[in-house]
C-alpha cells in the first residue's frame, strides 16, 4: 500500500558517482568530490564507464586516441595513465544522470532512487538529479585545458538528442566562474547551435540592462531562467552550478555571495521544475580552501536541489 504524505519520507537527489573517477591528483577538483559524496548523506549511483566511441560523439576521434594513447596531454597537462582511466567515468556520470532524468519523465514515473521506495512518491515530477562531476567547459573539438579533458556537457546533449529526439533542444546553463569556450568551439565546429544552446560567462552573469547578477533575488534567477526557456524551448536543462562563481574563490569570477549562489540555484531549479523539464547539475568549478568552504557550497546546491523535487512531489 502506498504511503500516505504524511508519512512519506522526502525525496532526496539521486547522485551519480562511481569511485573509479577519484584519481590520483592532488587538485582541489579531484578532492573535493568523493568529499562531498561522504557528506551528502546518500548512496550514489554508479553506472559503466565510457568507450573511445562515446568521447567521439563530441571530440576528434584522433584527439581522444592520442589522449588515451598518451600521445597529448589531458587537461591537467599530464600524461597519466591513471588520471585518464577516472576521465571515463567522470564524462559516463553526466549522461547517467541525464538518461536517468529523461527515462523518469518518459515513463511518468517515479525516479527510482534507493532513499525514494514507494512507487508513487516521484509520480508526475519532472527529474533533477546530480553528477558529481568537476566542469567540463574548457575542452573543445580537438583540445584539452583548464582541468578540462573531455567535454561531457556536449557528450551528454548529443547523446540525449540522439536517444529522445523529440527534446528539440538541450539548454546548457553554465554557472561556472569561467567562461565555457571549449562548449563553444564544439558547438560551432560540428554546426550544433540550433539544437544545444550554451549560455555561459560572460552571458550567465547579466541582466536584461547588461548589469551582474550579483544583487538578483531568487525572483530574478527564475524570471531569468523562464526566459530562457521561454525562448529557446528545451527538453533538458544541464545546469553547471559552478562554485568557483562565488566571491572568495581564488579562481573564479567573484561575483556571487554565498546566499547569491543560493538565489541562483534556487532561480535555476524552479524554473525548471515550473516548466515540467528534467535538469541535471553537476558540481563545476569550485577551488576555495580549506577544501570545506568549497564542499559547502555544493552541499548547499544540493539541499536546494532537494527541495525542489520535494516542492514538486510534496
Amino acid at each position: 500500500m502506498p504511503m500516505s504524505p504524511s508519512t512519506r519520507p522526502a525525496p532526496l537527489t539521486p547522485v551519480f558517482y562511481h569511485p573509479a573517477q577519484h584519481a590520483s591528483h592532488d587538485f582541489i577538483s579531484i578532492q573535493k568530490i568523493p568529499a562531498f559524496i561522504a557528506q551528502s548523506g546518500r548512496d550514489p549511483i554508479g553506472f559503466e564507464p565510457f568507450t573511445d566511441d562515446d568521447f567521439a560523439v563530441a571530440h576528434d576521434p584522433e584527439f581522444v586516441a592520442n589522449v588515451f594513447g598518451l600521445r597529448t596531454r589531458n587537461g591537467f597537462g599530464t600524461m597519466d595513465e591513471n588520471l585518464n582511466h577516472a576521465l571515463r567515468y567522470s564524462s559516463a556520470s553526466l549522461w547517467a544522470a541525464v538518461s536517468h532524468v529523461l527515462e523518469a519523465s518518459r515513463a511518468g514515473d517515479r525516479i527510482p532512487t534507493p532513499a525514494s521506495p514507494d512507487v508513487d512518491a516521484l509520480r508526475g515530477a519532472s527529474g533533477i538529479a546530480c553528477s558529481a562531476t568537476q566542469g567540463f567547459h574548457h575542452s573543445g573539438y580537438t583540445f584539452a585545458g583548464g582541468y578540462c579533458t573531455f567535454n561531457g556537457l556536449i557528450i551528454a546533449a548529443r547523446k540525449a538528442l540522439a536517444g529522445y529526439p523529440d527534446l528539440g533542444r538541450v539548454l546548457i546553463i553554465d554557472g561556472d566562474g569561467h567562461y565555457g569556450n571549449g562548449t563553444d568551439d564544439i558547438i560551432q565546429h560540428l554546426k550544433l547551435r540550433d539544437t544545444i544552446i550554451n549560455v555561459t560567462r560572460p552571458e550567465i552573469g547579466k541582466g536584461g540592462n547588461g548589469g551582474q547578477h550579483s544583487r538578483f533575488s531568487q525572483a530574478d534567477w527564475d524570471g531569468w531562467t523562464r526566459d530562457l526557456i521561454t525562448t529557446h524551448t528545451p527538453g533538458l536543462v544541464i545546469f553547471q552550478s559552478g562554485g568557483d562563481a562565488w566571491d572568495l574563490d581564488p579562481l573564479g569570477s567573484g561575483y556571487l555571495s554565498k546566499e547569491a549562489l543560493g538565489h541562483r540555484d534556487r532561480g535555476v531549479f524552479g524554473a525548471a521544475q515550473s516548466a515540467g523539464i528534467p535538469l541535471v547539475w553537476n558540481l563545476a568549478g569550485g577551488y576555495a580552501k580549506p577544501m570545506q568552504l568549497t564542499i559547502d557550497l555544493h552541499l548547499q546546491t544540493l539541499r536546494i536541489s532537494d527541495e525542489a523535487l520535494a516542492s514538486v512531489v510534496g
